[in-house]
């Protein structure tokens, strides 16, 4: 059964006879909206067969984004989860035709809003009813075997971040500035070194010179005494 509906083109027949069945009885998912990128139960639910008869097993094909996370028990019921055909499967019981059947999975939704086809398999004892269409072209009405719907709703917590723009000096533009200030550091430095080397330099020379003056002076008046 968990290969059926890899081929949904092969089940139009299915489809074209079984529009004899009530065209208000579906297969449909509860709750039929949810928030998008939630982890939710989902639960699959009927009350009719086919031509009177009993329902003895429903197969669901998970749509991409959908994880599984898990398939509570349903009393008198075998459920397989295939990841690889990506289908959730309850064979092994049989609920009579008129009496309700419901078949709960716990999944994680999509992060994106939305709308998700559910296309599920329903087998009676009188054969299989496919519910796998989808809306009609341009008229936006279910076809007579729609397949279960759910809608999925913006989630308020998820929220686009961008990046507000900044101002940055290039490398190029912080080089030549500091650059630029070390020159003028180095310059400002240079000019009071100078200063200071120059003041240094004429306090030296002029003591030199005192302390030549007063030793010719000395040496002149010892001649001039002795």
């Amino acid at each position: 059964m968990t290969r059926r509906l890899l081929a949904i083109p092969a089940l139009a027949a299915l489809v074209l006879l079984a529009l004899a069945g009530p065209a208000s009885a579906h297969v449909e998912v509860d709750p039929t909206e949810a928030m998008a990128g939630t982890t939710t139960t989902l639960t699959f639910t009927f009350h009719h067969g086919k031509d009177g008869t009993a329902t003895t097993g429903l197969e669901v094909l998970i749509p991409d984004g959908v994880v599984v996370e898990e398939t509570p028990e349903v009393p008198g019921w075998t459920v397989t989860v295939d990841d690889e055909a990506g289908t959730v499967t309850w064979s092994g019981g049989s609920i009579p035709d008129g009496e309700h059947g419901a078949f709960p999975i716990v999944v994680t939704l999509p992060a994106e809003a939305g709308e998700l086809l559910f296309k599920t398999v329903q087998t009676t004892e009188a054969g299989e009813l496919a519910w796998i269409q989808e809306e009609a072209d341009g008229h936006g009405e279910e076809g007579d075997h729609p397949a279960p719907r759910l809608v999925l709703t913006a989630n308020p917590d998820v929220t686009a971040t961008t990046e507000s723009p900044t101002t940055t000096e290039s490398d190029d533009d912080a080089t030549t500035t500091t650059e630029r200030r070390g020159v003028g550091t180095t310059v400002e430095a240079d000019s009071r070194d100078d200063g200071s080397n120059n003041a240094a330099a004429w306090f030296i020379g002029s003591g030199i010179a005192a302390i030549v003056a007063i030793a010719v002076g000395g040496y002149v008046l010892k001649r001039r005494a002795g």
